[in-house]
């Protein structure tokens, strides 16, 4: 389990029938803030949300106790997929290798894409970690 995290995120999207704007604070265990700024309720795209995952293992950083516990919080119904935790993933490979398991230390530590805190890129360095993770026997 995180004990602390500070970090900000940020993420917006206009579509033709919605936009959204996401933020979020946090300041080790101590603080945190979420606003949601939308012209719909999240229940207007919760399908397409839940299409878009059905069947899916949802890979992230920090996502059992950050992202998923975030999107729980919005749906009417939690969401049931099998996760992958690169935080967790990156303990039990790494161990004391590297001087704390942020996405940007283990990004660094494995020479990939540096996060950026926009969505599209920390996704894809996610998954670059996950990738170098996967491959430690």
């Amino acid at each position: 389990m995180v004990s602390s995290m500070t970090g900000y995120g940020f993420y917006s999207t206009d579509k033709k029938n919605y936009s959204i704007e996401i933020e979020t604070k946090a300041l080790n265990s101590k603080f945190f803030d979420f606003n949601l700024k939308s012209n719909h309720e999240i229940s207007g795209i919760e399908n397409e949300i839940r299409k878009f995952v059905k069947g899916s293992v949802l890979v992230g950083h920090n996502i059992d106790y950050f992202d998923l516990k975030f999107l729980n919080h919005y749906l009417d119904q939690p969401l049931n997929n099998k996760t992958i935790d690169t935080v967790l993933l990156s303990r039990a490979k790494l161990g004391d290798k590297i001087r704390n398991h942020k996405l940007i230390t283990i990004a660094e530590y494995f020479n990939v894409s540096i996060p950026t805190h926009s969505a599209k890129d920390d996704v894809i360095t996610t998954f670059e970690i996950y990738k170098k993770l996967s491959s430690i026997q």
